[in-house]
């Protein structure tokens, strides 16, 4: 029977070949796109869950209060709260801390010189907690003694090539050594990425035993290991208790200390100090929600083409009726004609997996890799796509087609019945609403990207270049002084318009940060971040002063003053900024006097709000030079910048960037978010599309005699195809209405994640409904113009 089955499928596969054509086209292009978001995801989610006990481990993410108002939410803690945890709480098995050497530094080994960012320091327990794979070393020592080091496998290519890096020494800055004791892995899909792990304990014996013990300096990544099945919302139900005996009494008043979950910290961390720029949930979640419409609007195509060809069968049906076969063998014929669609489409569709794949991971910068042998998941998704789509889409077609009574279709009076039709409409407005939404949803997040790229900034980065600062600096006291020649011979090159020194550029988190009060307040104090710069950097970056003035070495008691942006003053409790004016502040411990106010400015993108930002007088910082060019002889004046650099910097790296460009990083993801989005977004459209097209040819070939009749009668092309179009019109305009407040509270929400943002506007969604509109008459013009010009005396000739 089932042999039989098989071959009335093939056979009216084959018969109906634009109609297979649609339908495999559709549902190929569903599943291929469906399972490369799927694939997405799950790389998305399977961030850190390689470590063996990942459902356990948890880091401790530490929230600072003032006055019961929240400051901030940050990715580190002191260093203190891993060991007393472990010793005040029998659900802590095991704790680990890293340091982030921020800024990074010079490694030196032999000849190689290079400027490196991810350096950690890591206690012994980090390789115990964590599951990364030491390729080479002894796991059990590699970091228990002083200065010694682990080194990435991409970062020992770098230095050591094809040596074994085991028992070399490389060298940090301008006195530290570091003996390799091991080779690890730091794979991507993790959130913490490194390139070298130093001994923790080296900073014990710098700094000695009390900055361990330290409560207050909150720059240490801490991650706890808690006993399986241990609660962790009665663990940190106890974490008040502990703070007012570590913290003194009102501790916990000020702060407070959260769980959170490790393998969640990817996608649904965003917190100040992360180790490394995290994923979007929402984003990754609004990709699966594109998938799930790709697929509905495939599914869609085949039941409303399945049910419009129902009167082409319908005679098929009567005579097997009338030969004996019942209903629920002509249900298995068409689910198994289903079900052999879905196979075709999906193996086709694995086809296009393949194609699309290398320009999915350059649309989305992934390096997805398809390992589908002995990759579960992936069968998983595919089985389940073939079953679901095999019977969503073939089962309601199969009870209609199977409904229909002998003795009525054999005598040629089938109708398709009033009530289907009606369903036909609701599937087709379904798949108009998705369409309208995608499109909609398509134009917020490109206006939303353009309006932060193009947001005035309150400062200028254009032609701006920055070069890593020395880190390496021969002799500590001579720097000023060749820093100080470095910017004079600097500033006679005309090319060059000034050039600035800083402890931090624009487009970075400030990481240096203190307690600050407006002396004399009695208020809790704020948290304030610190740059340290020169004389030149306000001019340099062209902040603007909306009270006081910039730093001057004409007053020599600008090393014991400050200046505050406008946020910082508001914070304080000045009511104004002149009123500030001349006031003092205590930052981080030091009276400093106000001498000038400038306007809130972006120091990172426009995700975050304005930060509260102290800048002090650094003129010999040595973090980041800032150099503004003028338009001419680029190439040229670039390469006299680095002869100069390294002949007063002898033994460092020339390692510039173009700041502009380095700012706009920030918003990667979001751009790729934005390309992805747009892609899918067409492929849905298309593959709408391709229904639309085969719904509206059936349409027109059913209302053959009736164009005829009118024709005969006089109407005209457009008359016609305005009566053939209309109906889809009309889908059109209550999809709309439908998916304008689906649209608004979807992407409202994803809106919120940006602290500077778009305000959806009405004529996105009136272009996304002329944009529909548009596509559906383009889609069914080609069969309404067709049927419209067909000679009446041809349509009517067997009348």
């Amino acid at each position: 029977m089932l042999k039989n089955y098989l071959k009335v499928a093939f056979r009216n596969i084959l018969r109906q070949k634009g109609f297979t054509l649609l339908n495999i086209t559709g549902l190929s292009i569903g599943i291929a796109a469906s399972l490369l978001i799927l694939q997405y995801v799950d790389h998305e989610l399977s961030y850190d869950q390689f470590h063996e006990n990942s459902s356990n481990i948890y880091r401790v993410e530490y929230d600072s209060y003032s006055d019961g108002a929240l400051q901030f939410k940050c990715a580190t803690a002191f260093p203190r709260v891993g060991p007393t945890m472990v010793e005040e709480f029998p659900e802590v098995v095991n704790y680990s801390r890293l340091f982030l050497r921020y800024g990074g530094g010079v490694v030196r080994y032999g000849e190689v010189s290079i400027k490196e960012d991810y350096l950690f320091q890591a206690d012994q327990n980090f390789l115990d907690l964590f599951s990364y794979e030491l390729v080479s070393g002894d796991i059990t020592t590699a970091l228990k003694e002083p200065n010694t080091a682990v080194v990435s496998v991409e970062a020992a290519k770098k230095y050591f090539g094809d040596e074994d890096p085991i028992g070399k020494n490389i060298k940090f800055g301008n006195q530290e050594e570091y003996e390799i004791t091991g080779v690890i892995k730091s794979p991507e899909h993790s959130h913490l990425k490194f390139n070298f792990l130093l001994s923790y304990v080296t900073l014990i014996n710098q700094w000695g035993q009390g900055f361990d013990d330290a409560w207050g300096w909150y720059d240490f990544y801490t991650y706890l290991e808690l006993q399986p099945g241990a609660s962790v919302n009665n663990l940190e139900a106890k974490f008040p208790a502990y703070i007012e005996k570590q913290g003194g009494e009102n501790a916990s008043n000020r702060m407070k200390f959260v769980l959170q979950p490790l393998e969640d910290i990817h996608l649904y961390s965003d917190l100040i100090q992360e180790a490394r720029v995290n994923g979007n949930g929402r984003s990754v979640y609004f990709l699966m929600l594109i998938a799930f419409f790709i697929l509905v609007i495939a599914w869609v195509n085949y039941i409303n083409l399945s049910t419009a060809r129902a009167l082409e069968r319908a005679k098929e049906v009567g005579i097997r009726k009338a030969i004996g076969a019942v209903k629920k063998q002509l249900i298995r014929q068409f689910i198994i004609e289903s079900v052999l669609l879905n196979i075709i489409a999906a193996i086709l569709g694995l086809l296009l997996l393949f194609i699309a794949l290398p320009l999915f991971n350059q649309l989305a910068n992934k390096g997805l890799e398809l390992d589908i042998i002995n990759n579960l998941n992936f069968w998983l998704s595919l089985g389940g796509l073939l079953v679901a789509g095999a019977f969503l889409s073939g089962l309601y077609p199969a009870f209609v087609l199977s409904s229909y009574k002998p003795a009525v279709v054999l005598k040629g009076a089938t109708s398709s019945g009033r009530s289907r039709f009606d369903l036909r409409k609701v599937l087709v407005m379904i798949q108009f609403v998705a369409s309208v939404g995608l499109i909609a949803g398509t134009l917020i997040v490109r206006q939303q990207l353009s309006y932060m790229q193009n947001q005035d900034l309150g400062i200028d980065i254009d032609q701006m270049v920055v070069i890593n600062g020395p880190g390496v600096i021969a002799n500590d006291s001579l720097y000023a002084d060749d820093l100080g020649t470095f910017k004079n011979e600097l500033a006679k090159h005309p090319g060059i318009e000034v050039a600035a020194v800083s402890t931090e550029i624009p487009g970075n988190l400030i990481y240096w940060t203190n307690g600050s009060r407006k002396l004399g307040s009695t208020q809790q104090s704020v948290i304030m971040y610190k740059v340290g710069i020169d004389y030149d950097f306000i001019d340099a970056y062209q902040h603007r002063l909306v009270a006081g003035r910039g730093y001057s070495r004409e007053f020599t008691a600008d090393q014991s003053s400050v200046i505050l942006n406008e946020k910082a003053v508001k914070l304080l409790g000045f009511d104004s900024p002149e009123e500030a004016i001349g006031d003092r502040a205590v930052i981080g411990g030091d009276t400093l006097e106000v001498v000038g106010v400038i306007a809130n400015y972006h120091q990172e993108g426009l995700m975050k709000d304005f930060d509260q930002t102290a800048f002090l007088l650094r003129p010999t910082a040595s973090s980041y030079y800032s150099v503004k060019l003028s338009t001419d002889n680029l190439g040229q004046t670039l390469a006299f910048i680095g002869e100069k650099y390294r002949q007063f910097f002898p033994g460092n790296p020339y390692d510039y960037f173009f700041l502009d460009s380095f700012f706009d990083e920030q918003y990667n993801s979001e751009k790729q978010f934005g390309q992805v989005f747009s892609f899918f977004s067409l492929l849905a459209i298309f593959v709408a599309c391709l229904g639309l097209f085969g719904l509206a040819s059936f349409s027109a070939s059913r209302r053959t005699k009736e164009i005829g009749i009118r024709k005969a009668l006089g109407s005209s092309v457009p008359a016609i195809f305005v009566l053939v179009s209309k109906e889809y019109v009309k889908l059109i305009l209550i999809a709309n209405l439908i998916a304008v407040p689906i649209v608004w509270l979807l992407m409202n929400q994803w809106l919120q994640t940006f602290a500077f943002r778009i305000g959806i506007e009405i004529w996105i969604f009136l272009l996304a409904a002329v944009v529909t509109l548009i596509i559906a008459l383009i889609t069914v013009s080609f069969q309404s113009i067709k049927a419209a010009l067909i000679s009446p005396a041809h349509s009517l000739r067997y009348e």
